[in-house]
């Protein structure tokens, strides 16, 4: 071949590779622009969509609680209050304690008998509250004895109590106080996330040097990328045979975290890399750092991801992020490494090596002075507190995103949510949820059998404020992680005995045969009968297969007779038992006025349960139950207040007899082993068992508090427990435990009625095949005068 044709062809071949190349940068630089305008149009509308903040309802301080100073002042530093001492001014936010001697100088003499310390405090940016930030509030306390640290005591020890409460400029004294709403949960798009966004003027230069020593050292120099870093990973990632290290800049890892997927792939590397120089050419080094720390990931809170800087000061310090020091900073800079194996709670050793390791280049780097390194070095690391962030209540948040959908309130652009949650009862209510079924499951023989065999007991809880109908706490089964079904508001269960709240309610509406109004002591016979309705017959059949003749009404409740209420409720009438019912507040699910509708053979949800109940508990008064108290947008424009309407559905002297006869359930009822355990709060409730055994029930309340539990197998297997053993167990060990705030006063009976006493004699007379232990004693019930 002649070198004129070897010529021709080598300028041939240089031509194709020309073509090639010159396509090949015209297709990257589309590419590269392409990257660019989705860049900006993402960046146009905002590096973070607002969140959807969930705020639990403030803690509600009443005189006669029993709580001491000490409590009060937990929670008023775990809403970050600040703590004042001496003669120090209070502003908005602070709150000082106080002994008996400095309360006396803020109050008159008439308050001063018996009380032993006071809790004064300036009220915060309430954003739910029509009162206005810094209005003063003083709290003062008294003690059964004369303690010797007056500011000391346990809650619920019963000799702490709040005698007074006073608020205003002058003091006026008040019967109650709510704290500002506590922040329990954020999603953004769908997902538990804590966060909360920092402007570069909120980070200390502490913090902002210590990342950029340890992350990117070249941060303000380099275009986005570090070429020295990219070969360094990439010689480390050919000698190890995978993908090792990624030699990442702080820009680069902006652009991974916020726009990009963590997949580690060599196009998505190179995908990176070019649009940490293109973002690096169209912002300022600051807004890239500032950006920087706030979607930086940062470790895990329960189901809460910790992201950014300002929600991890929060979740590690308990503290803002423009509070901290040089050693937390240095801290939080190490965490961002692998958040996992430097997390301070779980693995403080390595915590403790790594923030070593950023003190060193910060040295290094002539940003501190090695005597800063050491004492920032011997810092003792912080400790998990109960003042950590809490778990985002999955079945309660189920509850509150289904009430905003219901008023057709979009969350897309972000919200605050504010709700009746009380984060210690929703607490307390989880906890107890999961101990119940796993005691039963280890205790009880049957159910370990059927536990064997596969079969997961569930339980269900909801709790609910009698004065105001806010839902308190919902827990609607053992585990959220491995089901999301939630029994409170979709499992549709027979009630069974529960059912004879209504029934013995449309009685003491109504007459007896004889014309004369039933009363809590009006004889109702208890023997087996046949009912002929509609060319059919049916007969209760009765649990313990045992009858009692002529037996008062108030008896044949709290014993749950079957075969005394079914005759009563047919002889009241079922259309009218149908009607109690709906009044009452029971309005989803369709009752039908059958004969066995008198002992519950219908499917109601927990929820419908505890709304008719509550009408109950609050004396005939109907109110919805309330989730959601009052939404705003991000910027805190009102979009929905809550005015909820009481209905007046049934007389309060009527509904005061059978809350009087319902007392008697837990004192020597069906549910009187919460007595016999030591509950002795005034209590109304009922137990209910299906004739199957697939459903055991507890409705009960005190003046304060109503709470339904329920617990079987979401498979309808029998489970052989009874309300008394399988329900009630459950609401015995939450309500012990909430209700240790209130006093043990009785029910503010109403107007019109008068207790009376029904003698063991008498009840021995009338029931003489009563047990032992009912005869031995006198019975208190109400009548109407």
């Amino acid at each position: 071949m002649s070198s004129k044709m070897k010529s021709h062809k080598w300028r041939k071949w240089l031509g194709r590779i020309f073509v090639f190349t010159f396509l090949g940068a015209v297709a990257v630089a589309i590419w590269a622009w392409r990257l660019d305008i989705e860049m900006k149009k993402r960046i146009a509308h905002g590096w973070f969509r607002p969140p959807v903040n969930l705020y639990a309802r403030g803690e509600v301080l009443f005189t006669h609680e029993i709580i001491s100073a000490s409590t009060v002042r937990k929670s008023l530093l775990q809403r970050h209050y600040r703590e004042r001492f001496g003669s120090e001014s209070l502003y908005p936010k602070d709150f000082i304690m106080l002994n008996h001697d400095q309360c006396a100088k803020i109050l008159n003499d008439d308050f001063m008998s018996g009380l032993d310390a006071c809790v004064e405090f300036r009220e915060g940016d309430d954003t739910i509250k029509p009162s206005e930030a810094g209005t003063p509030v003083l709290i003062a306390f008294s003690h059964g004895e004369a303690p010797s640290a007056p500011i000391q005591g346990q809650q619920g020890d019963g000799s702490w109590t709040i005698s007074h409460i006073f608020g205003g400029e002058p003091f006026t004294e008040v019967k109650s106080v709510q704290l500002e709403p506590e922040l329990f949960a954020q999603f953004y798009n769908g997902k538990p996330i804590l966060r909360q966004i920092i402007d570069m003027g909120d980070v200390p230069l502490d913090c902002s040097e210590a990342v950029t020593a340890i992350e990117d050292r070249t941060f303000l120099e380099n275009p986005g990328i570090s070429f020295k870093g990219i070969l360094r990973a990439l010689v480390n990632d050919v000698l190890k045979g995978r993908y090792a290290e990624g030699g990442s800049t702080i820009t680069q890892q902006l652009v991974k975290n916020y726009f990009l997927t963590p997949q580690k792939t060599l196009r998505r590397k190179i995908t990176e890399v070019v649009m940490a120089m293109l973002l690096d050419a169209s912002l300022r080094k600051d807004q890239i750092l500032e950006n920087y720390l706030n979607v930086i990931y940062m470790g895990q809170s329960g189901p809460f991801q910790v992201i950014g800087f300002g929600a991890a000061s929060r979740h590690y310090f308990n503290e803002k992020l423009n509070s901290i020091d040089l050693p937390k900073c240095a801290l939080l800079a190490a965490i961002i490494n692998n958040p996992g194996y430097f997390d301070p709670f779980t693995h403080p050793n390595h915590a403790r090596e790594r923030r070593s390791l950023v003190l060193k280049a910060m040295v290094s780097d002539k940003m501190i002075s090695q005597q800063d390194a050491d004492w920032a070095n011997s810092t003792p690391l912080p400790t998990q507190s109960e003042e950590s962030l809490h778990d985002p209540a999955p079945y309660y948040t189920q509850a509150i995103f289904r009430e905003l959908k219901r008023l057709n309130i979009s969350t897309e652009n972000g919200l605050n949510v504010y709700t009746s949650l009380d984060v210690g009862a929703q607490e307390s209510a989880e906890k107890k949820v999961l101990e119940h079924v796993r005691k039963l499951e280890q205790d009880d023989p049957y159910i370990t059998k059927l536990k064997a065999k596969g079969e997961k007991l569930e339980a269900s809880l909801i709790s609910v404020d009698v004065d105001s109908g806010d839902v308190l706490a919902l827990v609607g089964g053992r585990h959220f992680e491995n089901t999301q079904y939630n029994r409170v508001l979709d499992a549709h269960r027979q009630v069974g005995s529960v059912m004879k709240i209504f029934d013995y309610l449309a009685a003491l509406e109504g007459n007896q045969p004889n014309g004369k109004p039933y009363t809590a002591t009006s004889l109702i016979k208890d023997e087996p009968f046949v009912y002929h309705y509609q060319g059919q017959e049916w007969s209760p059949r009765d649990y313990t297969r045992t009858y009692h003749g002529e037996v008062p009404l108030f008896y044949a409740l709290k014993d749950s007779l079957n075969d005394a209420t079914a005759r009563m409720g047919i002889q009241v009438g079922l259309t009218n038992i149908v009607d109690v019912a709906r009044r009452a507040g029971i309005t989803q699910s369709n009752i039908e006025p059958l004969p066995s509708l008198t002992l519950g053979a219908f499917e109601l949800y927990p929820w419908e349960v505890a709304t008719g109940a509550l009408t109950v508990a609050r004396f005939g008064l109907m109110r919805p139950l309330q989730y959601v108290l009052r939404v705003t947008d991000p910027d805190g424009q009102e979009i929905y207040v809550a005015h909820p309407k009481d209905v007046r559905a049934f007389s309060p002297q009527t509904v005061a007899v059978l809350i009087g006869m319902m007392k008697q359930t837990l004192l020597t009822g069906t549910a009187r082993r919460a007595t016999l355990e030591g509950f002795d709060w005034p209590a109304a409730g009922k137990t209910g068992t299906t004739s199957d055994t697939r459903d055991a029930w507890f409705v009960g309340f005190t003046p304060h508090v109503l709470t339904v539990t329920w617990t079987g197998y979401d498979d309808n297997t029998p489970s052989m427990l009874t309300g008394a053993s399988g329900a009630l167990p459950l609401w015995l060990s939450f309500m012990r435990d909430y209700c240790k705030r209130f006093p043990k006063d009785d029910f503010a009976w109403p107007k019109g009625v008068e207790k009376f006493t029904y003698t063991a004699a008498q009840l021995r007379k009338q029931v003489p095949t009563a047990y032992p232990f009912e005869t031995a004693q006198n019975t208190t019930l109400i009548r109407i005068k």
